[in-house]
This record gives C-alpha cells, structure tokens and sequence, in this order.
C-alpha cells in the first residue's frame, strides 16, 4: 500500500491543521509585543525556524510564521519580502522598539517566547503546524 511522504504503517500521518496565529500566541505561552488584532486571526499551516536569514532568503518556500534566536531588523525585513505573517524570537530576548516600529511599518506580528528554538517548533509541530518544505512534499505527493 503506497504511503504518503513520511508515513508507515507504524507511524500514521497527521494531516495539516490549520491554526489561527490567536492559538499559535496561547501554545507557544508567547508576549505579543506588536498586533493589530484582526493580525491574530490569521491562518497558520507553515513554520520555518532559522538564525541564518540568508537560508530563509535563499529558499522559495514561504512559511506563515519565523522562529528565530536573531533579534534585529533583519529578520522583520526578511519576513516583509516573502510575506510572512508573524516572528517569534525564542528564549525570551528582548525585543528593542526600533524592532516594533519595523515592525509596525511592515505590518508584522511581532511575539516573544521564553522557550527554545527547539521546544517552541516542537510545540507547534505537535499541534500539526508543519515545516513548510515538509508541507511542500505533501502537497506535491498530493497532485
């Protein structure tokens, strides 16, 4: 019996929820430091989790939300280019307001989590939010 990417018959496949960005904030235990608040109503399917923004430039996929240790501008005017909706920075660094007002000007979620990298993914993975080339792979095992 032909499986879908990543399934077996001991480990059965999990579909991809979708989550609002409002679920993602309360799972992740997250401080919004910047919303509007029709912003956290929005639908989250794709994560990507990197300090490296060149790798997330440097890829076609985009995700609904970033994680990142990476604290700077940077990463909201990454987020800006591909459209992604909302930034988490991870183990809980402070967020400057020339950040916010980045931010603000982008039009971007900003959150904070005291959690790693890797537990706040691991979070949202449980809860079915899939790394986007993962959702990439299903989508075209799909077609």
């Amino acid at each position: 019996m032909l499986m879908p990417h990543g399934c077996t018959a001991s480990i059965p496949c999990r579909k991809i929820i979708i989550m609002i960005l409002r679920e993602a904030v309360e799972l992740l235990e997250a401080d919004v430091q910047y919303t509007q608040s029709s912003q956290l109503e929005a639908d989250i399917k794709t994560a990507r989790a990197s300090d490296l923004m060149s790798e997330v430039l440097a890829d076609d996929a985009v995700p609904d939300i970033l994680l990142t240790g990476l604290c700077n501008s940077h990463v909201i005017r990454t987020a800006s280019v591909f459209g992604i909706k909302a930034v988490v920075f991870v183990r809980g660094r402070p967020v400057d307001h020339k950040l916010i007002d980045c931010a603000l000007d982008e039009n971007i979620v900003v959150m904070t989590t005291k959690d790693s990298l890797f537990t706040s993914c691991g979070k949202l993975y449980t809860a079915g939010v899939r790394g986007v080339t993962e959702n990439l792979k299903h989508r075209d095992s799909a077609e």
